[in-house]
C-alpha cells in the first residue's frame, strides 16, 4: 500500500496536502478507496463555505461500503473537485492525485498525522 510521506493524514484516512501556508487539498487515502471498493457516487454535504471540525461534510458510496467524511479541522472551502462529479472512481485508479476539496484555515497541522504515524495506524 503506497502512503505517500510528503502529506498529512487524518485517522478517518483522509490525506492533506498543504499548498499554501494555510491552504489544502483534501481527499481519501489508498487503504480508503480499497476498503470502499469500486467509488460509484461522492455526495458533498456543504452547508455553506464553512466546515466545523469532526462534522459531516459528505459521504462516499462504493461497491463494499459508504464511508463518512469528517472534517479535519474548522476549515472554509475555496473550491471543490468537479471532475470527480462525473467520474467519481478515478479516486480508485489514482487516490493521491484526485482530491475532494480544496480548504483554507488558521489551524496548524496540529492533531494532523505524519506518514509513520499514519502507517502505524493501518492494518
Amino acid at each position: 500500500m503506497f502512503i505517500p510521506r510528503a502529506l498529512y493524514y487524518t485517522k478517518n484516512h483522509l490525506w492533506l496536502r498543504q499548498i499554501g501556508l494555510y491552504d489544502y487539498f483534501v481527499g481519501i487515502t489508498d487503504f480508503a478507496q480499497k476498503e470502499i471498493g469500486e467509488i460509484s457516487l461522492i455526495e458533498l454535504e456543504l452547508n455553506g463555505q464553512h466546515i466545523k471540525k469532526e462534522i459531516l461534510w459528505g459521504n462516499i458510496y462504493g461497491l463494499n461500503q459508504t464511508f463518512s467524511l469528517l472534517a479535519p479541522f474548522d476549515c472554509k472551502v475555496m473550491a471543490t473537485n468537479i471532475i470527480l462529479d462525473t467520474n467519481p472512481s478515478s479516486i480508485n485508479r489514482d487516490p493521491y492525485n484526485h482530491w475532494l476539496l480544496r480548504v483554507a484555515t488558521v489551524t496548524s497541522t496540529y492533531g494532523l498525522l505524519t506518514n509513520e504515524e499514519y502507517t502505524a495506524l493501518i492494518p
